[in-house]
């Protein structure tokens, strides 16, 4: 990881300024940042994950 980068979750599909990537509610977590009483280990409980986005 280069200096000035942000830490990708585990669930993130890519980089936030990556062309073809938006942001999406987890879906393990449903939005809430936690599962089981636990921080989501997906999101790292912002209850957010990068996903790509449409194709052709």
């Amino acid at each position: 990881m280069q200096p000035g980068e942000t830490p990708l979750n585990p669930g993130d599909e890519g980089p936030p300024d990556a062309p073809g990537v938006g942001e999406d509610i987890c879906s393990a977590c449903r939005g809430t940042g936690i599962v089981e009483g636990q921080r989501c280990s997906v999101c790292n409980g912002t209850g957010k994950v990068l996903q790509g986005i449409g194709g052709g």
